[in-house]
């Protein structure tokens, strides 16, 4: 016992006797854990914010593993020439129309710079029409990089005069718009037979992409490949033509904030399905797009520096603006952007000339914001990157 209280004794001394190193000895230990306990905390901080802004912007890398993206464009969109018109000028793209048996009207352009190698059937979306295809100026980027890869592209106007949506009759006899397609192909080719030999192609938007999925089953103008955009596969086609392997090669083009219709889990899991069966597919996806000064600009030429300029101002000012300059609100559910934009604020950025630039292209607006905002709406990126996958495709099955 006293033994004990010795040690005691002698520990304390030892303690008062050197109290100033304990202290700092003391201070020191508990400085490193503090910054051990504040390292791990923003290292696991940094993670959770990282893993969240993926989740939001989703980031997905193009297929091509050299490949960078440059504000949401990939390297292969950014340095697109269009050889065959002068995207800055969208009057440059000319095309012809024939109106065939039963007024069928087809829209159509072929290479010039290049001989012909492939037909590109194109299908528009609801409430649209084959028109906008080489008048608007994101439709007329995707005509113009098929072009360039040597694609003759006819597009086809729906049968519905009221909704322009396609019919989604998985039954092809059944199918007024596939049988239109039938009728017009053969006015087509009866002017063009040279062209009747051209393996065919489609891209369908939204909901021209489903009448895409049940038009390519068909036995009588055999497809070789098509482009989804924005769209889905029928679960009927699905079951009746994918899973007996008699289906062609798929490429997806969506949207990453499409949760409802073309969702990536949507699309995940069709493409499950043509893995097992040995089908090829591909998927490409398009991210929103951060505002900057100049976007408007770069995508709409008819609007001028400066309107692009006091149109982001305009969009920062009122609160639309998010992390990284993402638009915080979609456009189609929250229209407050036609108000504020719409009308003058005698701001010191304001003049007679943009307001007058902005009532001139008052109608790119709302497209063009569906087209930022990237939920659902028509999209110039990766059209070249999956036609190009197409083209490879086509030629290595045919080797074997």
């Amino acid at each position: 016992m006293r033994s004990r209280q010795r040690y005691w004794m002698l520990y304390y001394r030892l303690i008062m006797h050197y109290r100033n190193y304990v202290s700092a000895a003391t201070l020191l230990c508990s400085f490193i854990i503090f910054s051990l306990i504040l390292y791990l905390s923003f290292y696991y901080l940094h993670f959770l914010v990282a893993t969240t802004l993926a989740d939001f912007t989703r980031i997905i890398y193009p297929v091509d593993p050299k490949a960078r993206r440059i504000r949401g464009e990939s390297v292969e969109d950014r340095k697109l020439k269009y050889r065959e018109f002068n995207y800055l000028k969208p009057k440059t793209l000319t095309y012809e129309k024939r109106t065939y048996s039963n007024n069928i009207d087809i829209l159509f352009r072929l290479p010039k710079k290049i001989r012909p190698q492939y037909l590109l059937l194109i299908f528009h979306g609801c409430g649209r029409s084959a028109h906008d295809w080489f008048h608007t100026t994101e439709r007329q980027r995707i005509v113009g990089a098929a072009l360039d890869l040597g694609f003759a592209c006819l597009v086809f106007q729906a049968t519905d005069k009221f909704t322009h949506c396609w019919s989604h009759n998985v039954d092809i006899n059944e199918n007024v718009d596939a049988q239109m397609v039938f009728k017009g192909l053969e006015g087509f080719y009866k002017e063009y037979p040279q062209l009747e030999n051209l393996p065919r192609f489609t891209f369908g938007a939204s909901s021209g992409g489903i009448f895409s999925s049940i038009f390519v089953t068909n036995q009588r103008y055999r497809i070789q490949g098509q482009i989804l955009f924005i769209s889905i596969i029928l679960p009927e086609i699905l079951e009746q033509h994918v899973k007996a392997k008699s289906y062609p090669a798929t490429a997806w083009i969506y949207m990453l904030r499409d949760v409802e219709f073309a969702s990536e889990e949507r699309i995940n899991a069709s493409m499950r399905i043509f893995a097992r069966e040995k089908i090829p597919h591909a998927s490409f996806d398009i991210e929103p797009i951060a505002l900057t000064r100049t976007i408007f600009h770069e995508r709409i030429r008819t609007i001028k520096k400066e309107t692009a300029r006091y149109i982001f101002y305009r969009f920062e000012q009122n609160g639309w603006l998010g992390t990284y300059n993402y638009l915080r609100y979609n456009p189609r559910r929250k229209t407050t952007w036609q108000e504020f934009l719409f009308t003058p604020n005698n701001s010191s950025m304001e003049t007679k000339e943009i307001l007058q630039n902005i009532q001139e292209n008052k109608h790119y607006f709302p497209d063009f914001l569906n087209t930022v905002y990237g939920e659902h709406e028509i999209s110039y990126e990766r059209s070249y990157e999956a036609l190009k996958w197409h083209k490879k495709i086509y030629h290595t099955r045919g080797k074997h």
